[in-house]
């Protein structure tokens, strides 16, 4: 199983920069690697840093809050190094996008707790990866709704618009 794929369909954090937070992964100020696609809790600045935000693993109803989604760049030369190999380094500051009402983004399965199904409901969880549900649960926090499954080339990508 490869790495999760993000793609930025129409999300407001690509015209408002505000909205883009960097960030160092840090649950229980360990530095861990995390893919793409994955949602984090956003606190407080980073010790020393004016710029870079401490990233947790988020609750089922955090609500500060971006997903994961820094360019895919590898300096590897040797082997493959396609979309559905790269993750973000423990320790590296990486790019985490703020959602907004009405943002679309898409993503591989990986990037979900199990495959969605169009109408299925995103929330957050004690975990990284959106939770696939068919009806929001209590107090959980909603990100949004599947609305399309693509396929683009050997990949599928499942299409949600952020509620």
């Amino acid at each position: 199983m490869g790495k999760c794929i993000i793609r930025l369909d129409n999300v407001g954090f690509t015209k408002n920069p505000a909205l883009i937070k960097s960030v160092k992964y840090l649950p229980a100020d360990v530095a861990t690697a995390i893919e793409n696609g994955q949602f984090v809790a956003i606190g407080g600045l980073v010790a020393g840093e004016r710029e870079v935000h401490k990233a947790t693993t988020p609750t089922a109803t955090a609500t500060n809050f971006g997903i994961v989604c820094t360019p895919e760049l590898s300096y590897r030369e040797a082997g493959y190094n396609g979309l559905d190999t790269y993750e973000n380094e423990a320790g590296q500051v990486i790019r985490v996008g703020i959602l907004g009402k009405g943002d679309i983004y898409s993503a591989t399965v990986e990037g979900f707790d199990k495959a969605p199904a169009v109408g299925n409901i995103v929330e957050l969880q004690a975990g990284t990866k959106g939770k696939v549900v068919a009806t929001l649960t209590a107090s959980s926090t909603q990100v949004g709704k599947i609305i399309e499954i693509e396929t683009v080339g050997r990949f599928t990508f499942y299409v949600v618009e952020v509620q």
